[in-house]
């Protein structure tokens, strides 16, 4: 799937995929395994959200997209997946985690993000 895709998603479903992704799982077929994925996509997410800033909010490529109150998020999605190929490990979880830190903001996301190391 491509970033454009993953935007048509809710947020539970871009949870629930990026669990599954980062399990070496495809979807299961099950609701309870969806919530499972859901869950750990989820809290996968919050546990990296402060790497994921230093990652993202200190880059050159990304400080002309945070202070823009009207950028397509769309656009920005596609910016942020190609700072997360390296982190990610691979396009999937790059464009996944894009397009949730999209949905958020720029702006809202690298608010207090802690400094580079």
């Amino acid at each position: 799937m491509t970033v454009e895709e993953y935007f048509q998603k809710s947020d539970d479903e871009l949870y629930a995929l990026l669990g599954a992704e980062l399990l070496g799982e495809g979807f299961g077929l099950s609701p309870d395994d969806e919530e499972d994925k859901r869950r750990f996509g989820k809290k996968w997410f919050e546990n990296k959200r402060r790497e994921l800033q230093r990652t993202i909010c200190h880059h050159e490529q990304a400080q002309p997209l945070i202070g823009t109150s009207g950028s397509d998020r769309l656009i920005d999605a596609y910016a942020i997946q190609e700072l997360l190929k390296e982190f990610a490990g691979d396009p999937t979880t790059a464009a996944l985690i894009a397009v949730l830190v999209a949905r958020v903001g720029l702006g809202a996301f690298c608010h207090n993000a802690p400094p580079q190391p």
